[in-house]
């Protein structure tokens, strides 16, 4: 490896890195041009000290014409006939599309008001002119600014006696977005931020002006004069050239949203069912209607991207891949509850207002989104269940029978010994099944006997309701089971489960007084004998 010292003046010498011999004419304070190559045996900053001294030479003289002429070697600067410098193909910055010519022209117009800088600077009429113009600027912005802090206290002063009737709020079809509070701070934040942008900008503008009005410092002047105008001026012309692009936004933008009116009307109609499509059901209307709207609207920002001002900048580029990452990132789970939920929508397991059982909840269902499945139960509950879970699990539509024109089952179960006929255990069952409100003479209720157990028979009455009063369920069975303790204690039947075995001494039976019938007791004597 060879030796930092060794290395160093080639690491110096490496493309990319400014050139060692180059060298800046400067006349005052104003930058004339840039040597960056020798000229025979003349180094770059020879160059410079030999045109310095011919510049300031013919200054004294007395000098005052720029001129210009082509030579075989590049370019030259001659000053009151006299030639100066030249400037040499090797001095242009090719990267720029500068030539010899167009160069040496640049430099003959900063020689010109360097030239003119140094005569004003012997001047005192210059001077003094100078100062007079400072002193009036000076006012001009104590003036401007004294302005802006009146016009923003008597604003605030205003603001602040605005009536509690006529305060403004922001409000958004009933909804207010912004508070009194909120909009009078905001307001006056706004007009403290203006102030502050209108002083910065008079401020500048002052500076500009000041430091034009003498030649030691004009140089820096005009910089910042140029510099406010050609950045206006790429402002402007930015935004007159994004024009035809926001032009074009626009017209997508408007496009879309038309088409999508129009799918709304017809999605809409399918969902009323005024509209019949094939493969297109009621229940599934308005999930694909929400999934197409967000297709066309994907489409169009893709579609406009390209006409979005800024587009093509590394900026942009930059966060729009930033928020890709952000959004694949953080969506894993949020796109695994939307297919849940999408897979909800289109089996048509139920919809929004059918009472269903998912596991142990039972409920109405109020909202069924792509992420989560909203049920309300009839305590007034409000559950929240993520789309996942109800995927994974059994759900119970209760009121599922009525889009079928069918009628929905309740069923309840008792078990009764063996000492009581069957036959009647029936007709107790379908009579309370009966006398209950709401259940239907068609179909007529049934008994099944469910099991033939050791010391009972398990019964189960089978009735009939209409399924729009599905969520009266619970009332349903509270009603039947009511009607069949009615309907055996009447028939002074005892709903038991014997599983022991009870020998009576003629004590009172279990059945409640006012429906125990009217018939002896069966009694036995029990005679105990002392040894």
């Amino acid at each position: 490896m060879l030796p930092l010292w060794v290395t160093l003046p080639l690491l110096l010498q490496a493309p990319g890195a400014p050139p060692r011999d180059t060298a800046v004419l400067r006349v005052g304070s104003r930058k004339i041009v840039t040597f960056r190559s020798a000229l025979g045996a003349a180094t770059a900053t020879e160059r410079a000290a030999t045109a310095a001294q011919r510049i300031a030479s013919a200054i004294r003289a007395g000098a005052d014409s720029v001129a210009t002429r082509a030579t075989p070697d590049g370019a030259l600067v001659l000053l009151a006939g006299a030639p100066v410098f030249v400037v040499t193909p090797a001095d242009v910055d090719t990267t720029t599309g500068e030539s010899p010519g167009t160069s040496a022209a640049a430099a003959a117009n900063r020689l010109r008001m360097a030239v003119e800088e140094v005569r004003e600077s012997g001047s005192v009429t210059a001077i003094l002119a100078g100062l007079a113009f400072t002193l009036v600027a000076t006012a001009l912005l104590v003036i401007v600014l004294r302005l802006l802090v009146i016009g923003r206290r008597r604003l605030e002063a205003r603001l602040g006696r605005v009536t509690v009737a006529a305060r403004p709020r922001l409000r958004i079809r009933g909804f207010t977005l912004l508070r009194t509070v909120q909009v009078l701070s905001a307001t006056r934040i706004g007009v403290g931020a203006l102030t502050w942008v209108f002083g910065i900008v008079a401020g500048y503008l002052y500076l500009t002006f000041v430091l034009t009005q003498f030649p030691w410092t004009r140089p820096l002047g005009q910089a910042l004069g140029h510099y406010l105008v050609s950045t206006l001026a790429r402002l402007g012309l930015g935004a007159l050239a994004a024009l035809p692009g926001l032009f074009t936004v626009a017209l997508i933008f408007m496009a879309t949203r038309f088409l999508v009116r129009l799918v709304r009307s017809l999605f809409e109609a399918v969902e009323r069912g005024a509209l019949v499509l094939p493969g297109l059901h009621r229940e599934t209307a308005q999930p694909t209607r929400r999934i197409v709207t967000a297709l066309m609207w994907m489409f169009a920002l893709v579609v406009a991207y390209p006409y979005l001002p800024g587009s093509g900048s590394a900026a942009f580029n930059g966060v729009s891949v930033f928020g890709g990452i952000l959004l694949t990132l953080g969506s894993a789970g949020v796109v695994g509850q939307a297919m849940s939920g999408l897979v909800l929508m289109y089996s048509r397991s139920f919809k929004v207002g059918d009472y269903v059982q998912i596991g142990a909840i039972q409920g109405t269902v109020v909202t069924l989104g792509l992420l989560s499945t909203r049920v309300r139960t009839t305590k007034d509950e409000y559950v929240t269940l993520p789309n996942s879970v109800v995927v994974s699990g059994p759900v119970t539509n209760y009121s599922a029978p009525r889009d079928h024109g069918h009628s929905l089952t309740i069923y309840s179960s008792i078990t009764i010994g063996y000492d009581v006929p069957w036959r009647q255990v029936h007709e107790l069952m379908i009579a309370a099944a009966k006398a209950t409100e709401g259940v239907l003479a068609d179909p007529a209720p049934y008994v099944l006997q469910r099991a033939l157990n050791d010391w009972y028979v398990e019964y189960q009455v089978n009735a009939a309701i209409d399924p729009k009063r599905a969520d009266e369920l619970p009332a349903f069975y509270s009603r039947l089971h009511g009607s069949t303790q009615d309907a055996f204690w009447a028939a002074g039947v005892e709903i038991l489960s014997p599983t022991y075995l009870a020998v009576r001494d003629g004590n009172t039976a279990t059945i409640p007084p006012q429906q125990r019938p009217q018939r002896p007791v069966p009694s036995f004597r029990v005679e105990l004998n002392q040894p």
